[in-house]
């Protein structure tokens, strides 16, 4: 067993309470931190405490086989498959999508890493552990209309009757949107937010969704992004529920605190809400107007054991109740203890984890039982339990 040291990141998006919080530091962080990652991605690889210190990434690179196991190689490749994290946005993340594994390969052997760093998908799972706001998918031509119409936006209206003569009149919106000439942007989402404070005190679906624009639009003003949104399905998660979201999602997640279990990729295209690089053309050929976020609640299979399920074939997240073995014994393991103080035993040793520990267990480890009190995960490969 390796206890983990985790990376945190400073995107500007970030809070500056949730995760200094659950660690025990003091608020407010001098910087953002919106990610805690532990895992073995190259950006931001966990270290771990063998002899030396190595990264995860290290270890796993070093002898992927006895980490990792035969079977996990031949089918995933040397690298650990999954990265966890807990996710802290404090302002709304960028909208963007994933590719597909075989889009990633087919445009990095045309661009090298100009547009995607590896080779990978990039399906993910946000499970809320406080409410998480998102917007996730994109609606169906008839929601739009209904929306285009209350809006009331002569320029909306223009761009909407130009799309609906197109094949996929979804994909075509999105199109003409982002494709608004500079020089009109700032005027378009004017109008849009506008419209939106006319709405958002009407309650029900909308009236939430053009209520969540128009507090966007304070902390990215003017950007093509908050017509978008509304192009987007908008939903806020309880704590323990999740949204499953695959390749070609459209998606922004706006504010919260969650845990999000993912391929181990970093391949991402943006297309508004960010100062980061844009690339429309490309995010218009991986998104797919018709995938929207699976939401869902976790599934009790055994007493102790609570699953979320995913489309994935990348990783499994679980909810463990200390008092029992973990599941997984064939398969590489992270587990991570949220809340409480927990201890890990197997014939190699006892590890103690406290608030936002976590520990990386190779796939020799074994039988690991959980003992003690606390809000447990772990994450592994969806064959391994």
């Amino acid at each position: 067993m390796d206890r983990l040291t985790p990376v945190v990141f400073h995107d500007a998006w970030g809070s500056h309470v949730s995760i200094a919080s659950l660690q025990g530091r003091e608020i407010p962080s001098p910087e953002p931190e919106s990610e805690l990652w532990m895992g073995a991605h190259e950006e931001g690889p966990s270290g771990t405490d063998r002899p030396g210190a190595p990264t995860l990434a290290e270890v796993v690179a070093a002898d992927p086989e006895a980490e990792l196991g035969t079977t996990c190689v031949e089918r995933y490749g040397p690298r650990l498959p999954f990265l966890l994290k807990v996710l802290a946005p404090g302002r709304a993340i960028s909208i963007q999508a994933h590719p597909t594994a075989e889009q990633a390969r087919s445009l990095r052997a045309e661009t090298g890493d100009d547009v995607y760093v590896d080779d990978w998908a990039k399906p993910e799972l946000l499970l809320a552990i406080a409410p998480f706001e998102v917007f996730v998918g994109l609606r169906a031509i008839e929601e739009v209309t209904d929306l285009v119409t209350r809006l009331r936006v002569p320029r909306l209206d223009a761009l909407l009757a130009e799309a609906s003569r197109a094949d996929d009149p979804v994909h075509a919106l999105l199109a003409l949107v982002l494709a608004t000439p500079d020089d009109e942007v700032a005027e378009l989402a004017r109008s849009v937010v506008a419209a939106c404070v006319r709405l958002e005190g009407r309650g029900g679906a909308l009236g939430d969704a053009s209520a969540a624009v128009v507090r966007i639009a304070e902390e990215h003003p003017d950007d093509i992004g908050l017509v978008v949104l509304l192009l987007m399905h908008h939903r806020v998660l309880q704590p323990g529920e999740y949204i499953d979201v695959a390749a070609g999602v459209l998606h922004s997640y706006v504010r919260g605190l969650g845990v999000e279990v993912l391929a181990n990729s970093d391949n991402v295209v943006r297309a508004g809400l960010t100062s980061k690089p844009v690339n429309v053309p490309e995010l218009l050929r991986i998104v797919d107007p018709r995938a929207d976020g699976v939401a869902g609640s976790g599934r009790v299979v055994e007493p102790g054991l609570e699953v979320f399920d995913s489309a994935s074939d990348r990783f499994r997240l679980a909810r463990v109740t200390p008092g029992r073995r973990l599941p997984g014994d064939t398969a590489p393991r992270i587990v991570f203890c949220l809340r409480g103080r927990v201890t890990l035993s197997a014939a190699s040793g006892s590890l103690e984890l406290g608030d936002v520990e976590s520990a990386f267990l190779p796939v020799g480890e074994g039988a690991v039982t959980l003992e003690g009190a606390g809000e447990v995960y772990l994450v592994s490969v969806p064959d391994a339990f």
